[in-house]
């Protein structure tokens, strides 16, 4: 009996052709309520899948950035997937193909996200259904969801609550801590000392310290902004 391939898929993805076509190149398509990705190839490779416009959108929200954050924080090889047309996306977007391929390296160089590009529901299937052959036929990976990561130090505890600050990815949460020492010194510090370390600048620590002295707010909603021209 031949190995089965199978995929985790998010519910909200129901709506789309690309399950479907998955399941007729014989995987096996499993829907659950995800909180991380949309397609779950592997325990350690997941996908997140953005059309055109709901990848411009996401970009000028800022949301983009959290989600694939969040996809790094639980799986060692984070996934984005583009589909549609990239021409309209780069029209779209208010800096153009430098705000495009703005995020596109942000998101790799903080994250360590790989981007793909495809230009309809067909060839997004096929570029999965090679992910899920990559990772279950020739590594032999199961399929999990994560929804922690697991930490096998303080370090690596620290260095993740820290990449949860606004602005702060993995390389700046490693600054800051080397800087000050401990999560603590951190939120203490003032504007002019977050400033200070490479890679922060003045603004980014005026929204961090902003942020630590939010007053919590029952239906208050944090919405990280990501300038553009700044990536």
């Amino acid at each position: 009996m031949g190995l089965v391939l199978r995929i985790i898929v998010d519910e909200r993805e129901k709506s789309s052709r690309v399950p479907m076509r998955l399941r007729g190149l014989g995987v096996t398509v499993l829907f659950r309520h995800l909180t991380v990705g949309d397609y779950i190839v592997s325990e350690d490779c997941a996908v997140e899948r953005k059309t055109v416009r709901d990848f411009v959108n996401s970009v000028s929200s800022g949301r983009l950035f959290d989600q694939v954050y969040r996809l790094a924080s639980s799986y060692s090889k984070p996934t984005l997937i583009v589909e549609g047309d990239v021409d309209f996306a780069v029209s779209l977007l208010k800096g153009g193909i430098r705000s495009f391929y703005g995020a596109l390296t942000y998101l790799w160089m903080v994250y360590g996200a790989t981007s793909f590009f495809t230009s309809n529901e067909f060839e997004t299937a096929e570029l999965l259904y090679s992910l899920i052959r990559h990772e279950q036929v020739r590594d032999k990976k199961r399929v999990i969801i994560r929804v922690k990561p697991k930490f096998s130090s303080i370090k690596e505890r620290q260095l993740y609550v820290v990449q949860g600050f606004p602005g702060i990815g993995p390389k700046l949460a490693e600054r800051l801590l080397r800087k000050f020492g401990s999560i603590k010194r951190i939120v203490n510090a003032s504007p002019v000392e977050i400033a200070l370390v490479e890679g922060i600048g003045r603004k980014v620590a005026s929204e961090l310290t902003s942020f630590f002295n939010a007053k919590y707010e029952e239906d208050g909603d944090f919405k990280k902004q990501v300038k553009l021209d700044e990536l």
